[in-house]
């Protein structure tokens, strides 16, 4: 059984660089996350988080009118310490690059669980290759192209020196111009890779940076750990109850009164420890089911496959189900995929 993990959600800190880039193309913001049916309002609170579907829908939105097949790259010259929330104020205080990039992996929750960082040693030099959580939609190029391009450019502003990676690669195929790739990294970019990472020469992790201040660093650093420590006792019991459904799925009358007498507890008190995480029983399980089965659609499992993982009773219910879900069926929906999810260079 693939592990279906908390949701995907993104900062709203992190859509600040965006909106700079935005800006500086003297965009109308407002007018165009009301064109993209998004509440302005929604995205302001600088302790606001929004879904994944939501943040690919105001990037990918706003790449599309400005017509920026760059967009990606482009947004990431933006970044900013204030672009990863309090997590940008910590790694800005850190002594050197290496450690803020420690804390940066460490408590990276902090702006999102989208995209994460995976470092491999090797030679005198340390490869961050990015990965997605396994039930995340998938993403197009600028997601990938805009965390790489933020990672460059904080190293260079947190050292001020204009330091560049050894390589980077993506996994889609070469652009008819890879220009403005080698002008933001400074070094060979490859395509059609089996990765999206970023080479760095080990050296550059003693690097200091400019702004350290330890006492800054304890301070933020003490924030970051409640912050997180809050964030994982807000979702504690809709944590549990998802790791019994996934171990349940293939039981089609899976029920709240199954999950709460494996829990020891009464049907009522678990829906009041779910209420109180903002949960309703039923739309969580609804919800799981629907982003594993996308995510088996995507990945070519059949429909009968699909239809026991899930716990239905038999296909035609499935693709009831789905229909209602989603508005296509899965054979529909299958087949929209490449189309609406293109990683092709603009």
């Amino acid at each position: 059984m693939n592990k279906f993990s908390e949701p995907i959600t993104v900062s709203v800190t992190v859509l600040s660089q965006m909106f700079l880039y935005l800006a500086s193309l003297k965009v109308d913001i407002d007018a165009l996350l009301r064109s993209l049916c998004v509440d302005p309002e929604s995205v302001k609170s600088p302790d606001a988080y929004i879904p994944i579907e939501t943040y690919l829908l105001i990037q990918d939105g706003a790449a599309e009118y400005v017509n920026d097949p760059y967009f990606g790259l482009h947004m990431g010259e933006f970044a900013e310490a204030g672009s990863w929330s309090i997590l940008g104020y910590m790694m800005m205080n850190c002594k050197t690059l290496g450690e803020a990039f420690e804390k940066s992996g460490k408590y990276s929750r902090i702006i999102g669980n989208m995209i994460e960082g995976r470092a491999e040693l090797k030679f005198k030099k340390v490869r961050i290759v990015l990965f997605t959580p396994p039930h995340a939609p998938k993403m197009s190029r600028h997601c990938y192209e805009s965390t790489l391009s933020s990672s460059v450019r904080m190293m260079r502003l947190l050292s001020g020196v204009h330091v560049s990676p050894l390589e980077v690669t993506f996994i889609y195929p070469k652009p008819e111009s890879t220009a403005e790739y080698e002008r933001v990294f400074c070094c060979p970019v490859k395509f059609g890779q089996k990765d999206n990472s970023m080479t760095l020469d080990w050296s550059l992790g003693n690097m200091p940076i400019r702004m350290a201040n330890s006492a800054l660093l304890e301070h933020f650093e003490k924030y970051a750990q409640d912050f997180l420590a809050q964030m994982e006792r807000d979702d504690e019991h809709t944590r549990a109850v998802t790791k019994i459904i996934l171990s349940r799925l293939d039981d089609e009358d899976l029920s709240i009164q199954k999950i709460a007498k494996e829990m020891a507890v009464s049907v009522r008190t678990l829906q009041n420890r779910l209420e109180a995480e903002g949960v309703i029983f039923s739309d969580l399980l609804r919800d799981i089911r629907e982003k594993l089965a996308k995510r088996y659609l995507r990945e070519n499992y059949s429909v009968e496959q699909i239809t026991y993982l899930l716990g239905f009773s038999e296909p035609s219910v499935f693709r009831k189900a789905f229909k209602k879900w989603s508005g296509v069926t899965p054979r529909e929906y299958r087949e929209g995929v490449p189309a609406m999810n293109s990683a092709q260079p603009g």
